[in-house]
């Protein structure tokens, strides 16, 4: 599978890394090393550069988007995903049958 390149909103910082597209608006990567996690090291996320899941192995996470590739339309955008995806049934879709962890989106600040 070949590599494009990938930008990601992680830990306060952006950046651009070398992901694979296995399906449309899915992707899945590693964060550059000084943000990785030890132990959940692949990502998957979202063309909006938002993750969404958390694997050990490269391979878990491709089998994972397997999994997810028709929960709903990864193309649409990050709002519309928040607003119209139930993130408890994809929650538990995740960790009920991959060995991932899912990642809450965090809520959108309220307007001042």
């Amino acid at each position: 599978m070949d590599t494009v390149p990938y930008t990601f909103h992680s830990h306060n910082e952006t950046g651009t890394v070398d992901a694979v597209q296995p399906v449309p608006g899915l992707y899945v990567y590693q964060l550059p090393q000084h943000l990785r996690h030890h132990v959940y090291s692949w990502l998957i996320g979202h063309a909006s550069g938002k993750c969404i899941a958390a694997f050990v192995h490269r391979s878990h996470a491709l089998g994972a988007v397997d999994v997810i590739a028709d929960f709903t339309d990864w193309t649409q955008t990050a709002a519309d995903l928040i607003a119209n995806v139930d993130a408890h049934d994809l929650r538990d879709l995740i960790e009920n049958r991959t060995v991932g962890v899912f990642i809450a989106a965090k809520p959108a600040e309220a307007a001042a």
